[in-house]
Order: structure tokens, then sequence, then C-alpha cells
């Protein structure tokens, strides 16, 4: 085996870059195998390892022998880089202690020699080395040092201020955004001790938003945060948890040597979260939180108010006992969603929810909005600290709404159809009375019985477009243009489907309740909006044994939109279905799964342009769906929301959806596939597809095939067979 051959000074090069401190101890294992590397690799491991725990600086004050003699053995040992600008910090001094004084350059240099006194230069201050990166630095001591670098804080934070923050405890629960509050407040020195706390470590995908360096990728979050605030000032005490916030150390985070004075709560886990603030209010320890997306400033004093709920109640409907044992998203989602606030996110964020695992891995965050957070909340917690009033509450500090409109609004398309005027009874009445023909005598409560059967019939949007009118012994159906337009629609033959199902309900409830019923398919030029009116039938009711078996179902057909266990549709329930429709339209049953598949793909990406389009997205979201039980109950139209039978994923996906700007964003991204998949799954549970075929594209051929279409359905719910209509593909053309 060829192997390349090290020289020993580029061996130690490599052992001093991995962290080898002991260079001596190593290097004597003896001279390097150049056949084989592997007990020389494992050492630069083993060292690296090691020193990735690493995060607290050492300190030498020379002028004891004990630290002069250590420093010395330090030196000896490897290379250090040394940093000595202690002449520059002293001078700095003179300045913080004399502010009244303008001094000319060479007396601030005289002035700075003589704070020295009789003490040698090396020993005066302090020696700090950074055994991570091997640097040597020359300080002022701790009181020096601490009223020089604070000393610009001045007045914004006093010196009694600045003396109070210094015996304050502080922990921070997880370093994204965590990270730039704790930097911050380390540049700030408004804490004397900090507590940080995550289990993870750093990711190059980390670096969008996280302030560090590549080669500190792999390190633990924690010890990367512990070494940069050790970099700004050494004195601070910082406690690293890398493995997080856990049920075993909580009351140790919050409460070991002193309680917290405050606790900054940004981690991703819902558990933690719930879990950090319980114990929190239990001990009195004020809480701030930021979401690192519009600015959201969220803030908790549960030391001035020890009853106040956690999270401002916004969980108090759920069992938060179950937010330990949530794993999945769907029992995740039940806690997330009243925590950050669908309806208070920003637009890209809702569009980005879409996208995740679609053309992006999870959830965004931007290095802008963390180190806005991140100051935010530094802020807010430095005045709690020193007791400025800081009520509890949710802010929102969103840069967005100060420049302008964002492009996605400006985007979104002002939907506004040209709205049909609603019938009225005068123009019923009208229409009714240029009816020709033999007066029928259905009495006024026949029709109305009559009637309550039409409006169980499924329309598009569940718009409900008819109005009936009885007159001259008739029950005359009308089509209300307002409540039918659609713009996938344009020239009514969906609304027709709907309008040929309804007259079917009625004709099979007639002979259910022994009125034999004929109708007569009425839309002429002057009156579009009079369909049909039905009659009595001169004679008896002929029992059919097919159309009792439909008219028993009428109350209990249905969308179902449940996934079942995949089962294919048998060839007896096959040949009954096809025979339902019987020569109003032609059926078509699809069984293979290639081609279900086939097909659950091309309705998938039909429904991805209707979602995207912006009058489509209109109808769909605005006009039809129905959000709240109240509003289902005040319109008694429209889609309920409650009867999508959709997963905590689909139902939190489809509000995000119903947002016009964040459908505008992925318009322009060219994106929304979570569309694709919500339909295609659908389709694809399926154990056959119905198609359904008219002869063409007329009025009359539409209405016969909404009556075909009842037929079918009825006759499959009878059969116990789910069914859920699909459309888009069609009407789009």
């Amino acid at each position: 085996m060829l192997v390349p051959r090290f020289s020993a000074e580029i061996v130690e090069n490599l052992l001093i870059t991995y962290g080898c401190v002991d260079l001596p101890r190593l290097w004597n294992l003896g001279p390097p195998d150049l056949t084989c590397m592997n007990p020389l690799l494992e050492a630069l491991r083993s060292a690296s390892a090691a020193d990735r725990d690493l995060y607290r600086p050492v300190f030498f004050r020379t002028a004891v022998a004990a630290d002069a003699a250590r420093l010395e053995d330090l030196l000896k040992r490897g290379p250090v880089t040394v940093l000595d600008h202690l002449h520059g910090q002293l001078t700095e001094l003179v300045r913080a202690l004399n502010p009244s004084i303008k001094f000319a350059p060479a007396d601030l240099d005289r002035m700075a020699v003589e704070h020295l006194g009789d003490t040698p230069t090396e020993n005066y201050g302090v020696w700090v080395y950074y055994p991570w990166s091997q640097r040597l630095v020359h300080l002022l001591d701790e009181a020096e040092f601490a009223l020089v670098r604070t000393d610009r804080n001045r007045n914004k934070i006093t010196r009694e201020e600045q003396a109070l923050l210094a015996t304050k405890k502080v922990g921070v629960i997880g370093l994204s955004v965590g990270q730039s509050a704790s930097l911050t407040m380390a540049q700030e020195r408004s804490f004397g001790e900090l507590r940080l706390a995550d289990f993870d470590t750093l990711e190059l995908s980390n670096l969008n938003r996280i302030r560090s360096g590549v080669h500190e990728l792999g390190n633990s979050k924690v010890v990367n945060t512990a070494r940069e605030i050790a970099e700004i000032d050494p004195f601070l005490r910082v406690t690293c948890f890398p493995e997080g916030i856990t049920t075993d150390n909580i009351d140790r985070f919050l409460t070991e040597g002193g309680n917290l004075d405050l606790l900054v709560e940004e981690c991703d886990s819902v558990a933690v979260k719930i879990q950090a603030r319980q114990r929190a209010k239990a001990l009195r320890i004020p809480v701030v939180m930021d979401t690192s997306d519009r600015g959201l400033i969220d803030v908790e004093r549960f030391d001035l108010e020890p009853d106040r709920p956690i999270l401002h109640g916004l969980v108090d409907h759920l069992d938060l006992s179950l937010a330990a044992k949530a794993k999945t998203n769907e029992e995740k989602l039940p806690f997330v969603i009243p925590i950050i606030g669908l309806d208070t996110m920003s637009v890209r964020m809702k569009a980005s929810m879409l996208e995740i695992e679609n053309s992006v891995t999870t959830w965004p965050q931007l290095g802008s909005a963390v180190a806005l957070g991140g100051a935010i909340v530094a802020h807010v917690g430095r005045r709690i600290l020193v007791g400025q009033p800081t009520p509890s509450g949710r802010w929102w500090m969103d840069p967005d709404d100060h420049f302008g409109q964002s492009e996605s609004a400006q985007a979104v398309a002002q939907v506004q159809m040209r709205a049909q005027a609603t019938l009225d009874l005068a123009a019923m009445l009208h229409a009714a009375d240029r009816v020709t023909g033999v007066p029928s005598d259905l009495t006024r409560l026949e029709a109305e019985r009559i009637a309550s059967a039409g409006i169980l019939a499924p329309t598009g949007g569940n718009c409900q477009p008819w109005r009936f009118l009885h007159a001259h012994g008739r029950l005359f159906v009308f089509l209300d243009g307002e409540r039918a337009r659609s713009a996938l629609d344009p020239g009514m033959r969906y609304a027709l489907l709907g309008m040929g199902a309804c007259v079917e309900n009625m004709l099979l409830e007639g002979k259910r309740l022994g009125i034999p019923l004929e109708y007569i398919f009425t839309p002429q030029a002057d009156t579009p909006q009079l369909v049909a009116v039905l009659s009595r039938k001169p004679g008896d009711v002929i029992p059919d044994r097919e159309d009792s078996t439909l008219a028993a179902w009428l109350r209990e057909r249905c969308t179902n939109r449940k996934y079942y266990a995949l089962e294919s549709i048998a060839d007896d329930l096959a040949g009954e279905l096809g025979s339902s429709v019987g020569e109003l339209a032609s059926l078509h049953l699809v069984r293979d799964l290639k081609s279900i598949e086939q097909i659950s793909q091309l309705c998938g990406k039909a429904e991805r342009i209707r979602f995207l389009n912006p009058t489509c997205h209109h109808d769909m979201f605005v006009r039809e769906m129905r959000w709240t039980e109240e509003s289902t109950k005040s319109t008694r139209d429209g889609i309920d929301l409650e009867t999508l039978e959709l997963s905590a994923t689909d139902r939190t996906g489809i509000r995000v959806a119903a947002d016009a700007e964040a459908v505008s964003l992925l318009r322009s991204w060219q994106a929304g596939k979570v569309m694709d998949k919500l339909t295609a799954k659908t389709i694809r549970a399926s154990g056959a597809l119905a198609i359904l075929s008219i002869s063409d594209l007329s009025l009359s051929s539409a209405f016969e095939g909404g009556r075909a279409l009842e037929r079918f359905w009825l006759k499959a719910s009878s059969l116990g067979l789910a069914v859920h209509p699909v459309s888009a593909p069609i009407f789009m053309g």
C-alpha cells in the first residue's frame, strides 16, 4: 500500500492544528509507522474530540509565582499566539476614570504608564489563555476590564444598573435566537452568570443565522456560544448544559447556585417550552421568547404574576401532560399552532410552511431575524432585570410593517367578479306566469316536502344555487346565478350538474311519497334562470325497486373524505354501479392501480393550478370554505372545515393555504406542490375511479349528467361505498 510520507514538522503542525496540548507525550509514542498511519490518526481524533468540550479560558496572574510558572510551562509546550495590547487598554482606562479631561496623546501615554506604578507591565492585569485557539491575551483585570468595556454603555445603562446586572443570573434554552441574545447580553454585560442549554451541534446549515466560523462545525452549540462569550469577556461566568433540558436537569438549570433571575426560552421542543414555563412559574422566574418571525417578542412575568397562565392561556384547552409524549407532527401541532399563532405569522413563513418537505427541508430562519430577535430579547431582558416597567404580553416589531406593502400583497389579484342579481320573487312569478301548459295540482305541503329533498343534492362548493316557487299547482326550480357563479364555470355547466341532481332527488322523493312527478327542462334565452318545472304526472306511481332503494338514501348520501385501507371494487358491485345511471350518462370504472396513479397525478397538478390562480383561490377559500361552526350554521352552505376529514397537519396546511398573499408568493416561486400531494393522496387511496361522461356540453346534457351523478352516488352509498367527487381537471377546460 502506498502512503504519503509526512515530515516531523508536518505531523507536529497537524497535531497542533487538531488541538493536541500535550505534544511531547503524544510524540513519545515513537516515530510514525509510515506503512500505516492509523494509530496517529486515532491520536489526532482523540485530541481533537477532547478539545471540543473546552469553553473556559485559563487565567494567569504572573505576580503570583505559581501562575508565572504555569504560564512559562504553557509557552514551552507548544506554539502560542501572544497578543499584548495592555497599553491601549490602560489609556482607555485613564480616559474612563477622568471623563471630564481632554488629554493630549502624550499626556495620555504618560498617565497610562504612571498608572502601572512599580508593577512591571508583564505582571499587571491578567493573562488569559484560550486553549481552543492557542491564543494568549494580556488584559486588564476584572474590575478595570469591566469598567472600560462598559464605558460606552453609559448612560443608557448607568453604573448603578451595570452593577446590579452583574449580580443577575440568566438562563438561555435553545441557541439560534438564543445565541444572538446571549452574545448581545454579553456585549452589554447584562448578567453576571449565564446558563446555556442545547443538545445540538453546529451544522453548516446553521451558519445562515448563527454567528460562527466553519472551524466550529461539529462542536456543541453551547460550547460554541460559551467560547464566543469568553472571547468577548473572559470574566463572565458561563455554565453549559450540552445535554439540553431534560426532566432530570431542569431544576438544576433553574436553581443550582441560586434561582435564575430571567429565563430566555428559544428551543424547538414543545414539551420543553411547556415544562420550562411550568417550573419557571412555580419558581417565579420571568420568561422571554422571540420566534424570529415578524419580530414577535413574548413576555411572561411570573415574578410579578405568579398565577398567570403559561403562554398567556393559549394552551389552556389542551392536556399539557401529552406534550412530553408527542412524537409525530400530528401529535405536536395542537400545541405548536396556538403558540406560534397562524394568523399573525409573516406571509413568507406561511408560504414556506406549505413547502416544507417539498422545496425546503424545514422551518426557515434568517440571520437578520435572529439578530433582531436577539437584540429585542436582550433589551427586554435588561429592562426586567433592572426593574424597569415591562408587562406580560406579545408584541410584533416587524420591519416589513415600516417599509411599505410587501411584494406579495401588491401581487394579490383584486378578485371582483361581476355579480348577477339574486332572483327576487316578482321576477320568479313573472317567469312562472309565462310557462304554458295544463296547470297541475301539487299542494303547497307536497311542494315543500319535495323541495326539501331537492336541497339535499350535491353542488360545487355546496353553493346550493336553487330557488323554488310553488305556483299554479307546479314546482318551479330556478338557478340563482349569483350563488352559482364560479371562475371554473363561466358557462354554468357545473351549476347545471347540481340542478340536475336536485331535480333527480325531487323525482325520487315524489315516488317515495306516492306522488308521480314529471318535469320539463325550460331554460330559454329570455328566462335563463328557470331551469325546470315539476308537475303531478297523471296516473299512479309505478313501483320501481331501484328508485325505491335510491330514495331511501337521499338523507344518508354524503361526501366521504376519510382514508381507508385500499380495497378493489368487486365485479358484482361494479356492475350494479354501472346500471344505476341508465341512459342518462356513460360510466367507466378505472380499477387498475397504474391508471389510478396516473390520474391521481393529473388531478393533483390540476388542483395546484386551481389553487395558485388568484380568482379560483378566492372562490375556494373565501366563497366556499366555512371556517367556524358559527359560519356554517348561519350560511347553511359552503364547505364546512369539519367535514374535510383533515389530519392536524393537513388542517394547518389548509388554514395557511387560505392566505392569498402566501399563495401569491408560492406562485412567484413556481412552487405549491403541497396541493398535488393532498389531492393525489386522496385519489391514490381509492379502490376505483368512476368517470361519468355526457354526450356534449349543452345545458340539457349537463343537466341530465347531474341526474346520473346523483343516481350513481346514491347507489354507491346504498352499497356501502364511500364517494368523494373530484372535478377540477374536468371543468378547468
